[in-house]
This record gives structure tokens, C-alpha cells and sequence, in this order.
């Protein structure tokens, strides 16, 4: 039972654990996930630009934390307020 079928690659991101570490650290402002067309992806909560797209998940995080950086998605446009959640808290180094 070692190798999975090679088209399984296609259908999941190599290290799923990173994809769920990202949507822990970033889910709250940004829809995150993977797929064989655009590889790791992030995309605003607040529906600004476009996707942001990475090779790997180490430069997904980085290239998402400049765009929060010089943009902040306001909570109350990331999806909790409207669903009567409250905001989350923000990540780390976030002062707005």
C-alpha cells in the first residue's frame, strides 16, 4: 500500500497540514486552498483585487501578510459580522 496514484497529486496540495495552517492563520480575511490550475491561492475576504498566488505555502503566507500589510481587510467586511459572529482577532503584528 505505499504510493498513492499519480493523478492524486493533480487533486490535492502536497502538504495539506500547510493549507490548514494558513486557513487557521489567515481564513478569517482571506478564502485559502490550492488547486492544480492556479497551485496555492489566497483571495480577499473584502473582495479587493484579484487572487494572490504562490509556488509554495511558505511564499503564499509571505506574499498574503504584504498585501494585509498595506491593506487590511476590515472586519467587518470578512464575513463575521453579517453571519452575527463576532470578529476574530487579528494576527499578529496587525495594529488597525
Amino acid at each position: 500500500m505505499g504510493e498513492a496514484a499519480p493523478h492524486a497529486a493533480l487533486s490535492r496540495p502536497a502538504n495539506g497540514q500547510a493549507l490548514e495552517v494558513l486557513r487557521l492563520e489567515w481564513g478569517q480575511f482571506y478564502r485559502v486552498g490550492w488547486d492544480a490550475v492556479r497551485g496555492w491561492w489566497a483571495r480577499r475576504r473584502d473582495g479587493l483585487g484579484g487572487d494572490i498566488t504562490a509556488d509554495d505555502p511558505g511564499e503564499l503566507r509571505t506574499a498574503v501578510s504584504e498585501d494585509y500589510a498595506l491593506k487590511p481587510v476590515p472586519r467587518e467586511l470578512a464575513g463575521y459580522r453579517r453571519a452575527g459572529v463576532p470578529a476574530p482577532v487579528a494576527p499578529a503584528g496587525d495594529t488597525g
